[in-house]
């Protein structure tokens, strides 16, 4: 059990509780074992893990749309050996599970879902399940096939619209041979059977109780010598102790104790906003507030003083005597929030600027590459302004295109080379290995950045083993160059060495014209050279890629040394930000590290 806690946290960051459905079992919103029609909120990522005696189920669901769920599953079935249990099984599974209606007043909430899309169909089932809302209470009704639809069975009623839903395809008639392949052919077919059960959230504590009719009348299991005659009934008690954990103990079955553990983590929320301002240093003149070296009849002296207490890099600027407007090429590398960056920089010209200055223009950087100019009209003349000021007005921004400032006035030295130095606890996570579950490695990560110019860093990263578990056990089979295969041996044998140690080059080559070029140790396996060119319009939705890389497959000890296997890739891109529920579409075609292309 302790494996499986360290799993979770590995996977889990506490964030904002679940909707009215709990988590099941098998990942998704449900009961117990059975689904319900709920669905958690757009981007919900959950790690799930349910401990019974027919099987250990290891799960990671995504709420990939509003109305869309998908689960990759882990099962090891008999886990703790029952005496008399002839199954051994390790199974993965994927299933996905689709709102038809959202609840409404009088209507329930309507879902669809597919349990064992591909391969064995060791869970194989398909179900349509109601959902609706009474006070505290949640009561959830369901039709299911294949494995759902096995207690107390009954004739199909899609056999009224075609015959083919009478039977359902067994074994390898579906799935191919050696797993791998859709179950479709089998979908919604053969026997069906009716599943239910009522949820009950008590008032002022997270604590809901759970009951539920189970259509899985276990034929495998019983077939296979774990279970003798399981009874269809379910209970369980849930608890939601913190903001994102739910636990829950269950009796399954009639005669077993069950436990899950879930966590998640939202992932389109917003990053934690946070402020900066750095403690001032010592010997600040008294009279001007600035450091020695400071002009205070400056403004560019006063700005770049003022940024970088609050954690921002002034890097150029332009002014001229009589302008009324001023630029700045401003890069954020503290703030989660690229506006709460914006902002400090309204804020500061509001107090700092000149008087005739009546706009800045405010060119972003990002590590050398150029990103849109942010205009800001000056409101102090209007009174907008006071010591409560937090940031700009949206009628006083304007977003523009990216461009270069060519003849600054005003150039910050930042001392290149400068050397900056990180260390910090990192663990690796494998997941789904078809012998263990999790496999994992802690260890020291000690960083480097060496920053030679505004535009070219050498980067470097050594990773000190602290506790290991891979093994490599489990050797490629692949008839193809083994090019990622045998990464157990890098995580065995290279258990503590360099990760990373190279050379990059970025630069903008006009406003829609990205560039990046890198050469040395650029990650775990390989080493060598290579670029990369990003087309990417003003205010357009897609942009365009290419890149190219000529590469040689480290030793396995991830010292300096390279084996033999080296080859050259390329890909031709294309991307396109989609305003469909934010989602990101991205097209490669090329040729890949195993010489392959696609």
């Amino acid at each position: 059990m302790v494996k499986h806690l360290l799993l979770l946290s590995a996977l889990s960051v506490l964030v904002a509780p679940a909707s009215f459905g709990g988590t099941s079992d098998f990942g998704t919103t449900g009961l117990i074992k059975m689904p319900d029609a709920r669905m958690e909120e757009d981007g919900v990522l959950r790690a799930t893990i349910a401990v019974d005696e027919v099987a250990n189920v290891y799960n990671v669901t995504f709420q990939a749309l509003p109305k869309v769920q998908a689960t990759f599953r882990y099962s090891i079935f008999n886990p703790t050996d029952l005496q008399g249990s002839r199954d051994d099984l390790r199974d993965r599974s994927y299933e996905v599970k689709s709102q038809l209606l959202s609840e409404a007043d009088w209507r329930p909430a309507i879902a669809l879902g597919v349990r064992d899309l591909l391969g064995t169909g060791a869970w194989e089932g398909e179900y349509i399940v109601a959902s609706k809302a009474f006070g505290h209470f949640d009561a959830t009704l369901g039709l299911g096939w294949g494995r759902l639809g096995s207690r107390s069975a009954f004739s199909n009623p899609l056999g009224l619209i075609s015959d083919k839903f009478d039977d359902r395809p067994r074994g390898t008639e579906t799935g191919g041979d050696f797993g791998g392949e859709s179950r479709g052919d089998s979908f919604f077919r053969g026997d069906a059977a009716v599943f239910g059960g009522l949820s009950y959230r008590f008032a002022g504590v997270p604590v809901t109780f759970i009951a539920e009719y189970e259509s899985d009348q276990y034929d495998r299991e019983v077939r296979l010598g774990t279970l003798d005659s399981p009874s269809a009934w379910n209970l369980g008690l849930a608890w939601k102790p913190w903001r994102g954990i739910n636990l829950r103990a269950s009796w399954l079955r009639g005669d077993t104790l069950g436990l899950t553990i879930s966590s998640q983590v939202e992932t389109k929320s917003m990053a934690a906003r946070r402020q900066v301002r750095r403690a001032p240093p010592d010997g600040l003149n008294a009279k001007t507030g600035l450091p020695d070296g400071y002009d205070p009849r400056s403004w560019y002296d006063r700005m770049l003083f003022g940024a970088e207490q609050s954690g921002l890099y002034l890097k150029e600027g332009h002014l001229k005597p009589g302008e009324s407007k001023a630029s700045l090429v401003i890069e954020n590398r503290e703030y989660n929030v690229t506006a709460d960056a914006v902002s400090q920089v309204v804020t500061l010209s509001e107090h700092l600027m000149p008087a005739e200055v009546t706009s800045i223009d405010m060119l972003l950087e990002e590590e050398g590459l150029s990103g849109p100019t942010v205009n800001y009209s000056l409101r102090r003349s209007t009174g907008a302004t006071d010591h409560r000021y937090g940031g700009a007005a949206a009628n006083a921004l304007t977003i523009l295109a990216p461009r270069d400032l060519p003849q600054p006035t005003n150039t910050t030295d930042y001392g290149y080379p400068s050397l900056a130095i990180g260390i910090d606890l990192a663990a690796k996570v494998q997941l789904m290995d078809p012998d263990d579950p999790a496999r994992k490695q802690v260890y020291a990560k000690l960083t480097g950045r060496l920053q030679l110019s505004n535009h070219t860093n050498l980067w470097v990263r050594y990773e000190q083993n602290l506790l290991n578990d891979f093994t490599t056990s489990r050797g490629p089979n692949s008839r193809l160059p083994n090019v990622r295969t045998q990464v157990a041996r890098y995580l065995v044998e290279g258990e503590s060495g360099i990760e990373q140690l190279y050379a990059e080059h970025k630069r903008s080559l006009s406003p829609s014209i990205h560039t990046r070029a890198y050469a040395g140790i650029l990650e775990t396996m390989y080493g060598g050279v290579g670029g990369e060119l990003l087309y990417s319009p003003y205010k357009q939705r897609w942009a365009l890629g290419l890149n190219i890389n000529a590469v040689k497959q480290r030793d396995f000890e991830r010292n300096f040394k390279f084996r033999d296997y080296e080859t050259v890739t390329a890909h031709v891109s294309a991307y396109y930000a989609s305003p469909f529920y934010n989602v990101d579409l991205a097209v490669h075609i090329g040729r890949y590290l195993a010489e392959d292309r696609g």
